[in-house]
């Protein structure tokens, strides 16, 4: 068969694997420590989530296979003398518990299924209670009373009969005995994947108190605990006056050869039906019964030497993993665990340092990415739990010893070292093949940032809170998808900061789930009293957000929302294309929450800081014309609005590749000379208000012929409005509508574009000499070399405002913003939050020019300003040789 590179046993689990760099062909084993295909060695410290108890290839149960040569091995219906001495060793190894019957089984999930059948048989009973962080099998019946619902509910699994309780919690516990008929509890001594958390024998004893008042069967999952794992056969022996009517084993019991599973009960837990009707194809077969003989007496041999030995070796671990979270509380917040079961709590990242660090941390993957550091740069393994994603699992063999843990230790010292001195760029060295000390010097020079969190200017009394928002990001451009890394990756030179970039495209084409990853705790307005937000983060750039299916965009702004709404927040801001992708946040105006697209912000202060540039620099006259590039979108189409309030030549543009687009850009000049009369009539004497009261030929018929039309009852079309206008225009009309992009930007002073391109395609070359340029897309439509390229031509972006007070939304600051700066649409979200508005704003293609003026000035009143700026910083016109008189003399305008 020809080999591929691909992996044939599921593609979810390579992917992640491959990522962080577990994935590896184990092919040599000894002891504690595994081989790969390299014959690199690596210090096992998951035994495979306790399956091997005695290390690898333990060569004396290896000999329990070697002996069954000639026996028959499955016989079903018939016995195997070696299922019949199993199932006798385990009922008497604790004889206390009277055990009278075992069930052999495959695998951990199937002796919990065994568990349930049992319990509802011996009842009559279905209801099963179990604790919400506790895990008990991927099968139906055993998902059904596992605690984390990720798992059942994507499988539609029928949870109606299992009842969750918080562990611990006493009353609840009454509580839920009381008010329901229950089959059977189920529970671990110690939630393995729950977060390695011991039960208190209190909270146990009562569990078993309450269900023999209550006729339940107490049901005691060792699958994990069992055998060894804190010192004994069975963990809940440890328990005074606890005694379990079933209990399932597996993991440990095959000694890390074989699989195998087992379920104890009772004569009470025990019925005929059960007998009858219960059967596994390949449980008591010779091989894993053989081998689980085996493991019990190497447990028992020596007098117990290995229980021993784990209760020796287990409080120095303890005391080690204590004493790293006691030198790096910033980097573990919390160890716990019992025996050989344990975890350490990664603190999760705020954002102050990257978007993605905390959007690793929400997701789950930044303790994958750890484990990642500790297998590939330390060579010990160690792993994620399942239910808690921001908990290592540390799960030795039962032969591990102290010079093994003093190895762990120092791993996980030097990890936390890198994490608090924020040497990301060595600590993720492993992802794309390079050492630690192939990028470390990229850590050098590191200066702190500091987080504007309280006003410099704003001294108003009021602290009372306003309200709170949450504003939807992504990168705009592969430079900004980097910018969301730590500072040492952004630091790396080339190849190696293309090769971060690599991997994080490659990571986010699947695992892209939006979560906040900045927290604002309080932004005053000038008004007094101050809001909260969020900024929630998904890492899909433009392109790839544009690609999605409708039902992968659906399901991305679904769970943006629910991101927002999980946070409290009171307003949602659409930022960047969330926006396209939504159509304007059309897609989801019933999501239950207020929703602005922040187009009304943006629009009027971009056209508000192009025209404040082009009187800086001496553009502004008569015969000025400006291009609104992308005026049929919900941005370009306010700003051409609010520009004619200035200048009467105005170019509409759109996409030439758009069927319907002069349409579109007919009705928008209609629009804007409907808005043009309004002003006329109320005295305007500037801009196309002005130009028609001149020009037109008999300015009070238009007016009423025009009236008449707005007034019909049905929708206006606002082409009519154009025609009517320009029917009775002395001249040609002012506003000229084209999709000749490059033709129309030759001949314009003033230049405003907002289209959704995604990429930049503006050329150096199409601008007009001494052109002002306001470029509002995101990312910009503007190619990057027009900067540099046309030193003559002003080019500052759009949608940029003064920020309410300096303040920094984390090192990234969202796109890279001076912290006096920041974008309309966040500043918009902000401002309706301040305003505690219940509503959504600025919505659809067709915002009201009335709304957006509302929303504008509503900014101006809480402190937000526009201006002319770049991300970096407010431009200095003057400094930069854009003065009046200067340009006024190169291009001969007069005003």
């Amino acid at each position: 068969m020809k080999k591929t590179g691909l992996c044939n046993l599921n593609p979810e689990r390579a992917f992640l694997l491959k990522h962080i760099q577990f994935d590896k062909t184990m092919v040599k084993a000894d002891g504690v420590y595994l081989y790969d295909e390299e014959n690199n060695q690596y210090l096992d410290f998951l035994a495979q989530y306790g399956a091997v108890p005695f290390g690898h290839d333990p060569q004396d149960l290896r000999q329990a296979i070697v002996d069954c040569a000639g026996e028959p091995s499955m016989v079903q219906p018939f016995y195997t003398r070696g299922a019949k001495d199993l199932a006798r060793e385990l009922v008497n190894l604790e004889p206390e518990f009277n055990f009278a019957y075992a069930v052999l089984s495959n695998s951990g999930a199937e002796s919990v299924e065994a568990a349930l059948k049992m319990a509802r048989a011996a009842t009559g009973r279905q209801i099963v209670v179990s604790l919400e962080l506790g895990f008990h099998g991927k099968t139906s019946g055993a998902l059904a009373v596992t605690g984390n619902p990720l798992y059942s509910e994507a499988f539609l699994i029928n949870t109606s009969q299992s009842i969750k309780v918080e562990p611990e919690n006493f009353t609840q516990l009454e509580e839920v005995f009381a008010q329901h008929e229950i089959a059977g509890f189920i529970f671990e001594t110690v939630l393995g994947e729950g977060g390695m958390q011991p039960l208190s024998d209190a909270y146990i004893q009562e569990i078993a108190a309450l269900c023999k008042q209550y006729g339940a069967m107490l049901i005691v999952d060792e699958i994990q605990t069992g055998m060894g794992r804190l010192g004994e056969f069975f963990s809940i022996k440890r328990v005074a006056n606890v005694k379990p009517d079933i209990l399932c084993l597996s993991k440990a019991l095959g000694g890390g050869l074989m699989p195998i599973g087992a379920t104890l009960c009772t004569q009470n837990a025990w019925t005929e039906e059960f007998g009858y009707y219960h059967s596994s194809t390949f449980a008591n077969n010779q091989l894993a019964s053989r081998v689980a003989l085996a493991t019990i007496e190497k447990l028992r041999a020596n007098d117990h030497a290995i229980l021993r030995h784990v209760d020796q070796i287990s409080p120095y671990l303890s005391e080690k993993l204590d004493a790293i979270v006691e030198k790096y509380p910033d980097v573990f917040s919390q160890h716990q665990g019992r025996g050989l079961m344990h975890s350490l709590r990664v603190k999760p990242f705020t954002g102050a340092e990257s978007y993605f660090l905390a959007h690793a941390s929400v997701q789950g993957y930044i303790v994958p990415l750890i484990c990642g550091f500790l297998v590939n740069v330390s060579k010990i393994i160690v792993a994620p739990l399942f239910n808690r994603p921001d908990l290592l699992r540390i799960e030795p063999s039962l032969i591990i010893e102290k010079q093994h843990i003093d190895q762990l230790a120092c791993a996980l010292e030097e990890c936390a070292s890198l994490i608090r001195c924020k040497q990301f760029s060595s600590l993720f060295s492993y992802l794309i093949a390079r050492q630690p000390e192939e990028l470390s010097y990229a850590n050098k020079k590191l200066s702190e940032i500091t987080l504007v969190t309280s006003p410099t200017a704003l001294t108003h009394p009021t602290q009372e809170k306003l309200g709170s928002f949450a504003f939807l990001i992504h990168p705009t451009s592969d430079e900004d998808l980097l910018n969301i890394m730590p500072r040492s990756i952004i630091a790396l030179t080339e190849p190696h900061k293309t090769e971060f970039q690599n991997w994080m495209q490659s990571w986010f084409s699947k695992r892209y789930e939006p979560a906040p990853v900045f927290h604002a705790a309080k932004i005053q307005s000038a008004l007094g009293g101050y809001v909260e937000g969020w900024l929630i983060a998904c890492p899909l750039p433009p392109e790839r957000m544009m690609r999605l299916s409708k039902k992968n965009r659906q399901r991305l702004l679904s769970q943006y929302i629910e991101c927002a709404k999980s946070v409290g927040a009171d307003i949602v801001g659409l930022g960047a294309f969330t926006s396209i992708i939504s159509r304007g946040g059309m897609d989801i105006i019933d999501a239950g929450i207020p929703i602005t697209t922040g187009n009304s912000f943006t629009a009027i202060a971009s056209a508000e800081s192009l025209h404040k540039a082009l009187l800086a620099t001496g553009q502004r006259h008569v015969d000025t014309n400006v291009a609104i590039i992308g005026a049929a979108g919900s941005v370009g189409r306010l700003s051409a609005i609010h520009l004619s309030e200035y200048y009467a030549m105005l170019t509409l543009v759109g996409n030439s590749n758009n069927a319907q687009a002069l349409d579109a850009l007919a009705a928008i000049a209609g629009e804007i000379y409907a808005q043009a009369l309004l002003q006329m009539q109320r005295g305007s004497t500037i801009g196309l208000a002005q130009y028609l009261r001149t020009h037109l030929n008999s300015p009070l018929t238009v007016v009423s012929t025009c009236n008449q039309v707005l007034l019909r009852d049905r929708e206006t079309d606002y082409r009519e409005i154009k025609d009517i206008v320009e029917a009775c225009l002395a001249g040609d009309p002012p506003i000229t509508i084209s999709v000749q992009i490059e033709e129309v930007i030759r001949t314009a002073h003033g230049v405003l574009s907002a289209t959704s391109q995604g990429k930049g395609f503006i050329e150096p070359a199409w601008l007009k000499e001494m052109a002002v340029v306001c470029d509002a897309a995101r990312p910009p439509d503007l190619k990057s070399s027009v900067r540099k390229d046309r030193p003559d031509v002003l080019v500052f972006e759009g949608g940029v405002v003064k920020f309410v007070e300096p303040y920094l939304f984390g090192r990234a600051n969202i796109l890279g913003f001076d912290q006096t700066l920041n974008l309309a649409c966040l500043s918009e979200t902000v401002t309706l939050a301040m305003s505690g508005v219940k509503q959504s704003y600025s919505l659809g293609n067709r915002i009201s020019y009335e709304q957006a003026l509302r929303v504008y000035r509503l900014a101006l009143s809480h402190g937000f300003a526009d201006c002319i700026a770049t991300t970096e910083n407010e431009l200095d016109l003057e400094a930069m040789g854009f003065t009046d008189s200067k340009t006024k003399n190169m291009v001969g305008l007069n005003p």
